[in-house]
């Protein structure tokens, strides 16, 4: 992502540059408040309810707080985390719980938290402004104007930092206001450029070359000694495994590193051998060292990869890892009412992990004489094998793991692999009973609809792909769920269900993944209910999020969510597949089950308005869900069953919506290439044709200098009235042919055609003035022609 240049500003947010001039710092605190709770103690999320206590005067994200800091003329904090985040824990234990770092903090700024998975709109627009300082993670500190304007931002700091930026914000805030706010408006401002994604150069190149692109993108990143994709801490890979598994279209070496991602993750001390699931990540390139919170979305959709891998190979662990994460899932997320929790915490009674390791002397408490074989089975080490992740030195406690397969532990203890599964199955039913005992990790209880919309999708496939019935039961039961409590009365999606969190109106995620959700049921079950619910929420999301100017999703809606300093685009699977990626694909999806090409234009302009993104593969990783969502449409446009293709060039003017489609692009010298224009007008218009007096006629040229020339323009039949000048209305073509020097040297070309058209409108029959549409169609000169393109243009 481009970073801002951004003002020089003395704000020393150099964290311990020296200290500032003590007339222009706050007074120094008195003396300790006496613990009260705050105002987050009325909040109904589990995360705000954990800050109640703290001596910092909270306000939850609201205009009470913005007009407190504009009426007493406060910049403001922004803290944003979760309930299952390690490090959320730690900066409020060394820094929200302390009394002198309260008592700046309160004279100082008015302090706001915010749960990011209760609003994630707050969250995506403050971490880009983050991100624009080098940084990115949770907890998210932020420090703004009283409008909401951020000039500075960062992650987990420490108490002394905290204290020294403080200090530091009270002396600039009243002796150089006006680089304070320099700064504000800088970072604002780029800010709202970045609100519709990074900006990078346009791209050449089929659909097919960029997919190609980033396969090998993603081959050169993958680690071959650990499985997954790139260096520590490595996240689970859920959307590279998703888009590897999704239809066989892995080749040979990429089935080999999905394998190799899978057996690694499944063997790590990511994975909770003893209760189910899996971890957050893995602080090491091993799969080894966790963060141990346990979050629903992550769980959800790797069910969905080891399913998807069950289904191809048959072996038995990777039903085995599905069916854990289920009973993991019931027994510990399903919530009164039939939704799922969203996360276990990281810690317990402030330790991390401590509920999920062991001592020695714990594992021989617990097992006895069966301790000694455990422990060489799940890695034990005498000092421990978990190291703290700040201070690397080991703890004592131990995270089970296996440190070699089950097949291999078989061979060596004589036995086969499934009595040595049963076997250690029996040791980690007892280890778990044993672990029930011990106090347990906090649980966030919320139900949210896009990630219980995650989970339904893997009940799916594990119904479907490990032959689990009960599952698909699961899947539906939980559609219903959703359907009818996380829905008003006149049908709008809820980000919550009722009872589970504050009445907001389900952002694009909820939409996106509620309604690819409902159409693996309709495909699994054959159930019309489920397509059509499908087909509503997807008119709905349209509405609602679709920028039929620009092409894309927006992550919020404009009649039902709160304006903010920006309204942006998520493009990025982090941390789950990305709205406008899950999207287009569904919507490609509904296309082509109920025929209606306006969900099959709303794909196309959003993989359109991403294309450029898409081209550059130094950040496949992180686009998975729009490369899977450009393949569906790939074969779909193989089958015929596309309707109504996006072009090579595609855009707006006015009330004409204009695709510019080649049959190739790459071609050699000395060739033709066929090429087509799509007019479609919006009802009530017409344009002029060519030819005719009446009005300025239609005309497609090559603008001047161009590499090719321009032959066989072709206009389809007009109709006339009463012989007058020819007109077109509602959706029309127009077909030529590029010819390509001869001698024109290999490299990339960019090819500007020039449409001159006059629209008038049906009902009057005044007309617009002309206008001249710059259409620049990007083509490769190469030694071979390329792939013949869009099969359903050029029949």
């Amino acid at each position: 992502m481009r970073r801002a240049l951004l003002p020089s500003v003395a704000l020393a947010l150099l964290l311990g540059a020296g200290s500032a001039c003590s007339e222009d710092q706050p007074d120094e605190p008195k003396g300790k408040a006496a613990v009260k709770l705050n105002r987050l103690k009325d909040e109904r999320s589990p995360y705000l309810r954990q800050h109640q206590t703290n001596p910092v005067d909270w306000y939850p994200w609201g205009p009470e707080a913005l007009k407190r800091a504009q009426d007493e003329d406060r910049p403001i904090f922004l803290s944003v985390g979760y309930a299952a985040c390690h490090w959320c824990h730690v900066m409020e234990h060394e820094s929200f719980e302390d009394e002198a770092t309260a008592e700046l903090l309160n004279a100082t700024f008015v302090c706001v938290k915010v749960d990011r998975e209760e609003r994630p709109d707050v969250d995506r627009i403050y971490m880009n402004a983050v991100q624009l300082f080098g940084r990115g993670g949770w907890p998210m500190t932020v420090l703004m104007t009283p409008d909401g304007r951020p000039f500075w931002g960062g992650t987990y700091l420490q108490k002394e930092q905290l204290q020294g930026l403080t200090k530091e914000i009270g002396r600039v805030w009243k002796t150089e206001r006006e680089k304070v706010l320099a700064q504000a408006e800088a970072v604002t401002e780029r800010v709202r450029l970045l609100s519709d994604g990074p900006d990078v150069p346009e791209t050449s190149g089929s659909d097919a070359d960029l997919i190609e692109h980033m396969r090998n993108a993603l081959k050169a990143a993958f680690d071959a000694r650990h499985g997954g994709w790139g260096t520590r801490p490595k996240f689970p890979p859920h959307t590279e495994l998703l888009f590897f598994l999704d239809g066989g279209r892995a080749d040979e070496t990429e089935l080999e590193h999905v394998t190799k991602t899978l057996e690694a993750m499944e063997e790590g001390g990511i994975h909770d051998h003893v209760g189910g699931g899996f971890h957050r990540y893995s602080t090491d390139e091993r799969w080894l060292l966790p963060h141990f919170e346990k979050m629903l979305y992550d769980n959800a959709l790797l069910m969905q990869a080891y399913a998807g891998m069950y289904a191809r190979t048959k072996d038995a662990r990777y039903k085995r890892v599905v069916t854990r994460i289920g009973d993991w899932l019931e027994r510990e997320m399903r919530r009164e009412g039939g939704g799922y929790a969203s996360s276990l915490d990281a810690d317990t009674e402030g330790e991390e992990g401590l509920t999920y390791t062991w001592t020695q002397a714990e594992l021989v408490e617990t097992l006895g004489d069966d301790a000694g074989f455990a422990a060489e089975a799940f890695g034990f080490e005498a000092s421990g094998n978990f190291r703290d992740e700040a201070t690397q030195q080991t703890t004592g406690r131990n995270i089970v793991y296996l440190p070699i397969s089950v097949d291999v532990l078989a061979a060596k203890h004589e036995m086969k692999p499934d009595a040595m599964q049963a076997r250690l199955d029996g040791l980690m039913e007892r280890m778990l009973a044993d672990r029930a005992k011990r106090a347990q990790p906090g649980l966030d209880d919320k139900v949210i609809t896009a990630w219980n919309a995650l989970l339904i999708s893997g009940f799916v496939r594990a119904g479907v792909d490990c032959d689990l019935p009960e599952y698909l039961e699961r899947a539906k039961a939980l559609a219903d769920v959703l359907l009818t409590t996380a829905r008003r009365e006149d049908g709008t999606l809820l980000r919550f269900p009722k009872a589970s969190g504050p009445e907001i109106v389900g952002f694009c995620e909820d939409h996106a993944h509620l309604l690819s959700a409902l159409l693996d049921l309709a495909d699994a079950t054959g159930e019309e209910r489920w397509a059509t619910e499908a087909e509503a929420l997807g008119k709905r999301m349209v509405e609602m999020f679709a920028d039929e100017q620009g092409g894309g999703f927006w992550a919020t809606s404009t009649g039902s969510h709160e304006t903010l300093i920006a309204r942006a685009k998520e493009v990025w699977d982090s941390p789950i597949p990305s709205d406008n990626g899950v999207a287009a694909r569904a919507c490609l999806r509904l296309a082509a089950r109920t025929k209606d090409e306006s969900f099959e234009q709303a794909a196309d302009r959003t993989l359109g308005a991403f294309r450029p993104l898409l081209g550059q593969p130094r950040m496949a990783s992180m686009l998975m869900a729009l490369y899977r969502a450009m393949v569906l449409r790939q074969q779909q446009e193989a089958a015929g069953t596309a309707h109504a293709a996006v072009g090579d060039v595609h855009l707006r003017q006015d009330v004409a919506l204009v695709d510019l489609f080649a049959a190739r692009d790459r071609t050699k010298p000395g060739s033709r290439v066929p090429i087509l224009v799509r007019v479609a007008l919006d009802e009530g218009w017409h344009a002029a044709g060519p030819g005719g007096e009446a009005v300025l006629p239609m005309e497609l040229k090559l603008a001047e200098g161009a590499p090719a020339a321009l032959e066989n323009v072709r206009f389809p039949e007009a109709s006339r009235i009463e012989d007058a000048q020819p007109r077109y209305g509602g959706t029309f073509e127009i077909g030529a042919e590029l010819v390509v020097p001869a001698d024109a040297p290999p490299g990339p070309r960019r090819v500007t055609l020039l449409l001159t058209i006059q629209v008038c409108s049906d009902k009057d029959g005044i007309c617009k003035a002309p206008e001249t549409i710059t259409l620049d169609l990007p083509l490769r000169y190469a030694a071979e022609d390329g792939e013949p393109k869009h099969p359903t243009v050029f029949k």
